[in-house]
C-alpha cells in the first residue's frame, strides 16, 4: 500500500472517531428524545408572585404560600397539615422554607408557623385549590393542588433545595 494513501486512511479514520460521539449524541437524541420532566407540581411560568413585592414578605427564602378565605374547613385544615409536614420533613433545610397564609377577609385559626398576611383579593394567587411553591427572589416556580399525595410533594421539594443549595 501506497504509505502517503495510508496516511490518509489514517487520518480520515481519527476525524471518523473524533466525529462519531457527536454523531452518536445527535443520533439519539433525535430519535430517541429524553423523556420530559415528572414533576408532582405544576410547573409555572417564570414571572413574580404578586404578594412577594410586600414589604413584610419572608424575602430569601424558599415560600410555601396558601390562600384561604373565609374559615377554615376540612380542606383547608389538610392544606396546612400537608404545608407543616412538607416543611418539618426538610430537616436541617427547614430553616430555608417559610409557610405563608394569604387572606383577604379573616385569618384562619390554628396556624401556628404561618406567616399570615392579609392581602387585597386583587393580590391574591389565582388558584386557592393548592399551595404554591416560590423561589427566594420572589418568583412562582411550581403548583401543587390539594388532590396530590404529600410524600410526592416533599420529595420533590426535598430535591429541589437540595439541587439549589446555594439559593435561599
Amino acid at each position: 500500500m501506497n504509505p502517503g494513501r495510508y496516511s490518509r486512511l489514517v487520518l480520515l479514520l481519527i476525524l471518523l472517531l473524533c466525529l462519531l460521539p457527536l454523531l452518536a449524541a445527535w443520533f439519539s437524541y433525535r430519535y430517541w428524545p429524553p423523556a420530559g420532566g415528572n414533576s408532582a407540581g405544576e410547573l409555572l411560568p417564570t414571572q413574580p408572585f404578586a404578594a412577594a413585592s410586600r414589604a413584610d414578605w419572608p424575602g430569601k427564602r424558599w415560600v410555601l404560600a396558601g390562600q384561604f378565605q373565609g374559615r377554615c374547613e376540612q380542606a383547608c385544615q389538610q392544606r396546612l397539615f400537608t404545608m407543616r409536614q412538607i416543611h418539618l420533613a426538610q430537616g436541617e433545610a427547614a430553616g430555608r422554607l417559610r409557610r405563608v397564609l394569604l387572606y383577604s377577609a379573616a385569618a384562619p385559626a390554628a396556624a401556628e408557623g404561618f406567616v399570615q398576611l392579609a392581602v387585597a383579593s386583587d393580590r391574591l394567587p389565582a388558584r386557592a385549590d393548592g399551595f404554591y411553591l416560590i423561589d427566594p427572589l420572589g418568583n412562582q416556580v411550581l403548583f401543587y393542588p390539594d388532590a396530590l399525595r404529600p410524600d410526592k410533594i416533599i420529595k420533590e421539594v426535598q430535591q429541589l433545595m437540595k439541587v439549589n443549595n446555594g439559593l435561599g
